[in-house]
């Protein structure tokens, strides 16, 4: 599992700073962040893949292009 230090929020931002042996920043919505999480806390990161999600965009791709087609 990744870890970041949550380096600065700024406003409705949130910049992390990846712990992974170099510099790299990842910037966010604050509100993703933890309730209570502040400037020099660490956090871990987790993504998921999202199937479902995934299928209804493709969908939706599919569906505008076959009715742009039909002009």
């Amino acid at each position: 599992m990744a870890q970041a230090t949550v380096d600065r929020i700024e406003g409705d931002f949130a910049v992390l700073i990846l712990c992974n042996g170099e510099i790299t920043t990842l910037t966010l919505p604050s509100a993703l962040l933890p309730n209570g999480c502040r400037e020099g806390d660490i956090v871990s990161l987790t993504l998921e893949r999202d199937p479902r999600a995934t299928q209804t965009a493709r969908n939706r791709v599919a569906e505008t292009i076959e009715r742009l087609q039909k002009r």
